[in-house]
């Protein structure tokens, strides 16, 4: 009997291996569709210095999941807090420069006093082709610095439905 459960373990633990592989895979690799400046149309936080840092596994599949497009990105970092940044990309400011916020505005754990980050979602329409924008905030504790990832995705127009 143990012989099958130690079997089953790591039949397990392979397909977790597998599964990850596969996730990484079908995120498009972490500096998938990199951009070399921001767009013009997307408001720069000011001081903030462009980095070469990778979007993490999570958050490029949660992203993907979203908007399931062709995906862009550029990240920045600043000495500002996660909570600065956030406050800055207002849903007034962003129509501004023809994005609509999400309806739930800002996610992550703005309630919290020291915030750590969070995932800001607009979208627009420009002709017929749909884009979304994602902020994604992050503190990092051990440099003391925000990151910053700006994530455009171009989305695929939608496709009718056979019909029966």
């Amino acid at each position: 009997m143990k012989t099958v459960q130690t079997i089953l373990v790591l039949v397990f633990m392979i397909l977790v291996v597998v599964s990850c592989r596969m996730a990484e895979k079908l995120a498009g690799g972490p500096s998938a569709g990199t951009v070399s400046s921001l767009w013009p149309d997307v408001p720069p936080f000011e001081g903030a210095t462009k980095a070469d840092l990778e979007i993490p596994l999570g958050a490029r599949l949660v992203i993907r999941a979203a908007m399931q497009g062709q995906i862009n990105f550029i990240a920045f970092t600043t000495d500002r807090t996660a909570k600065e940044v956030q406050n800055f990309y207002t849903k007034e400011r962003m129509r501004t420069a023809g994005w609509t916020a999400n309806e739930k505005g800002c996610i992550g754990d703005s309630e919290e006093e020291k915030s750590q980050g969070a995932v800001c979602l607009y979208g627009r329409k420009d002709g017929d082709n749909p884009e979304g924008l994602a902020i994604v905030i992050a503190q990092d504790q051990k440099k003391k610095e925000t990151e910053i990832f700006y994530v455009r995705i171009e989305l695929p127009p939608p496709t009718p439905s056979p019909s029966r």
